[in-house]
């Protein structure tokens, strides 16, 4: 059995972590799940086999609560993490971990809650209640008026007392909070009008160690908080409005959103940080193909060839947009088209080949795989990380000669047998973890559930709208009413071949090329000829498909099992399919 780090809860308790030599090794006692808009956060009490104390899961490793690797009485490594004072009560916020065993089935030692006052107190605390504390029961309130002086901090010239939280932990139901974080990005100002009214916006994305977050300041408090924001630099921010946020205007992975109003404080940090200068999650080119459309995603790649600017008419606005086309490559050796918009295309400088880093970059399909920089994306010419050295190393030394293979996309498809799985294989190899997968199959299209085979979505948020009354449509996420919904396919749906059948989960796009319609012409059929709903989707089984998906496993109801999700289809190609059964039959009578 694991050795626990003994003393460990308490130099933690105390912010004293430097007091420890190396990682502490804890166990976790109880993980008790909270939600909030439809988030999962995760209170867990974890022991040093002397004292426990609680502690909040940060959010991005929420997917080992619900894989089951990380559960009651395993042991972890607490690798970083911080401890900060909510409400009287010392709370541990656990950044990054590491699961060591999760076999074990009881408790280790016999511990104490480490906010129990000691026996040797003495004057008033001897004579005030014990606090109230398990580990399966709420937070309690520290007694001890000490314990609610927050750490003091300096910043610059100015003496001011600090509780600062990681960002991975805000949410709508902290009042008093204060955040430490660099500015990575500043938009400009944007001038917006509507029937109702008119203004003006910008918004900054701000970074520490454990995430990242946008905040928006609109009207007067543009004028106010505009010049004080610089990219680069740190500032401690407080007394802004934690909402959910609007992903069509974000690339960033948090589920929410700052908006800065008229009591929001803002104040430079001038004191030494550890915080990144940015935060990037690289995407190899040669493997965009295991994205779907639309992802966002972020790459470092060489610009090859610059193809100019160009200037369209958009389809939508109809207003003239400038663009342009770069072809950028990486290590991987394979090239693929991006494209940039507005005044970052016209000041995009491609000479010397530069390496780029781009953040918030779109995936499209056009010619099998192509990308562009989202509104909410930005980009940095020969960044100085590691990434940026190694790759203009390669591309000096040899990339410059190799030939890059690009991306192409018939009209139907041929997937290679070597890269298809039967569906046999995806049910035993696949969703097995954590981690999701991707695959290919050829398959049948065997069964449709007809029941809820759609649902009424907001046309802004795609969330899910209820009906309040006749004729008027409430989602709850925008606080917005609409006449009628926008109707998006939910399809449960069975796919097999010789092998093995599975269900599967299609959603509203592949859903209205598999039916031949859409959603809102479904339901006006089944609104007007109950058995007409029937037939079309009798009518799109039995048809055979080269289907791509991810498989992942997820819990739901205390239950846990893999997930399919078909994310494209395309026609079969028998001439294309014969030719590579010919290839392969070759390959095994040579």
């Amino acid at each position: 059995m694991q050795q626990l780090t003994r003393g460990a809860v308490n130099a933690l308790h105390n912010n004293n972590r430097d007091e420890l030599k190396e990682d502490p090794i804890l166990q976790v006692l109880n993980i008790k799940t909270l939600q909030s808009n439809g988030v999962n956060r995760h209170r867990i009490i974890l022991s040093d086999g002397v004292h426990f104390m609680q502690a909040m899961l940060a959010s991005g490793h929420a997917a080992l609560v619900e894989s089951g690797q990380l559960n009651r009485y395993c042991t972890i490594r607490l690798k970083e993490s911080v401890c900060n004072d909510l409400k009287g009560r010392q709370i541990l916020i656990m950044l990054n971990i590491e699961v060591l065993d999760n076999k074990i089935t009881e408790k280790i030692g016999s511990p104490t809650s480490i906010e129990q006052p000691s026996s040797g107190s003495s004057g008033n605390a001897s004579s005030s209640p014990a606090q109230q504390s398990s580990y399966g029961g709420g937070m309690s309130t520290a007694s001890s008026s000490s314990s609610n002086m927050p750490r003091t901090m300096s910043m610059g010239s100015v003496s001011q007392d600090v509780n600062t939280l990681p960002i991975s932990v805000l949410n709508p139901y902290q009042n008093k909070w204060t955040i430490k974080a660099r500015v990575t990005q500043k938009s400009e100002i944007k001038h917006w009008s509507n029937n109702r009214s008119e203004g003006k916006l910008f918004s900054v994305n701000l970074l520490d160690k454990s995430g990242e977050i946008k905040a928006t300041a609109y009207s007067d408090q543009v004028d106010r908080l505009y010049h004080i924001f610089e990219e680069g630099k740190v500032y401690y921010i407080s007394k802004a409005r934690v909402t959910m946020a609007r992903k069509q205007f974000s690339t960033l992975d948090n589920e929410y959103e700052l908006s800065m109003d008229s009591g929001t404080e803002v104040q430079l940090c001038n004191e030494e940080t550890s915080i990144p200068q940015m935060k990037y999650n690289f995407v190899r080119i040669a493997d965009l193909d295991n994205y779907e459309k639309n992802a966002i995603i972020d790459s470092i790649c060489v610009v090859k060839e610059d193809f100019g600017m160009q200037e369209i008419v958009a389809k939508a606005s109809g207003r003239p947009m400038k663009k342009r086309e770069l072809s950028v490559v990486d290590d991987s050796q394979k090239q693929v088209r991006l494209t940039l918009w507005g005044k970052t295309a016209e000041d995009f400088d491609s000479s010397g080949y530069p390496v780029v880093a781009f953040k918030g970059l779109r995936v499209n399909d056009f010619n099998g795989r192509s990308l562009s920089l989202s509104q909410a994306g930005t980009f940095k010419v020969n960044p100085d990380i590691p990434e940026k050295a190694r790759l203009k190393h390669w591309f000096d030394s040899q990339g410059s000669e190799v030939s890059f293979g690009s991306f192409q996309r018939g009209e139907a498809g041929a997937v290679k047998p070597s890269q298809r799985m039967t569906v046999a294989d995806v049910r035993d190899k696949l969703g097995q973890g954590e981690a999701v997968e991707y695959f290919s199959v050829r398959a049948t299209l065997a069964f449709i559930r007809q029941e809820n085979t759609a649902y009424p979505s907001c046309p802004d948020c795609k969330k899910k709208l209820s009906q309040e009354g006749d004729d008027s449509w409430r989602c709850e996420k925008c606080n917005k009413f609409y006449p009628q919904p926008t109707w998006r396919y939910i399809l449960a749906a069975t796919i097999e071949d010789s092998t093995a059948s599975i269900f599967v989960n299609i959603f509203d796009e592949l859903g209205a090329f598999l039916i031949g319609m859409s959603a809102d012409e479904m339901q006006k059929h089944k609104e007007s000829d109950p058995e007409a709903h029937g037939r079309f989707l009798k009518k799109a089984i039995f048809q055979t498909y080269n289907f791509k998906g991810r498989a992942k496993l997820e819990s739901y109801n205390d239950n846990t099992r893999p997930r399919y999700t078909l994310i494209e289809a395309k026609p079969l190609d028998f001439k294309e399919e014969c030719k590579e059964l010919v290839a392969e039959l070759e390959k095994l009578s040579t």
